[in-house]
């Protein structure tokens, strides 16, 4: 995929980013502030904190509350470990994306779900039903459940070409800012197993997911059953004396990516 066909926040981030490698920003040096860049590659503000939060995550620049951007140490680098939607993970292997919404609508409360969006039990949901495609093969099917606060924001909009992330960011400014995950092996039943395109009680892979924004406010959450003949996730830890020497559990991750095979 060329540069200009990349969502506008990766370019800026790729400019950003080759400046710093060509040492056009040295160690220490300020970024220009976020109305500077603003003006200058004309975008949203979301736009330019989703590049730098990019730049962030791969430890090319840090962070001073009230003062901005700065330019990273390199011997200061770590391991990219990022937040991406299907899509941008989609595109980023080469693939094509889209979306078949099976339904979208408002539905009643549920006890579990309600909980895990930490809603009042009695609060209602909106429930949107998608089979996700790579290359017109579809590879997944997600059952997502919203608060109706931001449920409603997405009622009209195209959700087969475009991502939940994509609208809540760009058109609302409503930054995605972390998720958790949970993997688990599943038995498709005739729901999912119709919508994946397999056999009653084929294994399948499971993501429970939630999505939240500023304020730890969450989002959505949502279950992706995915077809592992397609798709795979690789995870690499990294083994050092820092990491050896520290007084917290386990190995820092360097690599949690998913692999498509199409």
């Amino acid at each position: 995929m060329d540069e200009q066909s990349k969502p506008r926040h990766e370019q800026i981030a790729f400019h950003l980013r080759r400046e710093i490698m060509e040492d056009y920003f040295q160690e220490g040096d300020k970024l220009p502030s976020e109305k500077r860049l603003c003006e200058y590659f004309n975008v949203s503000r979301i736009t330019v904190r989703r590049a730098l939060q990019t730049l962030e995550n791969e430890s090319l620049i840090y962070r001073k509350q009230g003062l901005g951007a700065f330019v990273m140490a390199r011997k200061n680098e770590q391991p990219l470990i990022q937040l991406t939607d299907f899509s941008e993970d989609l595109r980023k292997a080469g693939y094509e994306p889209s979306s078949k919404i099976i339904s979208f609508k408002k539905t009643k409360s549920d006890v579990t779900i309600n909980s895990r969006l930490g809603l009042s039990p009695t609060s209602q949901l909106m429930r949107l039903d998608r089979i996700r495609y790579a290359n017109d093969q579809v590879v997944a099917y997600d059952q997502t459940w919203l608060p109706a606060s931001y449920g409603q924001l997405l009622f009209d909009e195209d959700l087969e070409s475009k991502t939940i992330y994509e609208i809540l960011e760009e058109k609302y400014e409503i930054p995605i800012t972390a998720g958790s995950y949970s993997f688990n092996a599943i038995s498709a039943d005739k729901e999912i197993a119709k919508h994946v395109g397999v056999e009653l009680g084929t294994a399948l892979m499971c993501i429970e997911r939630c999505s939240k924004t500023l304020g730890n406010k969450r989002v959505y959450y949502q279950y992706r059953y995915m077809n592992p003949a397609y798709i795979t996730y690789e995870i690499e830890l990294r083994r050092d004396d820092s990491s050896l020497n520290s007084t917290k559990e386990g190995m820092p991750l360097k690599q949690f990516v998913p692999k498509f095979t199409v």
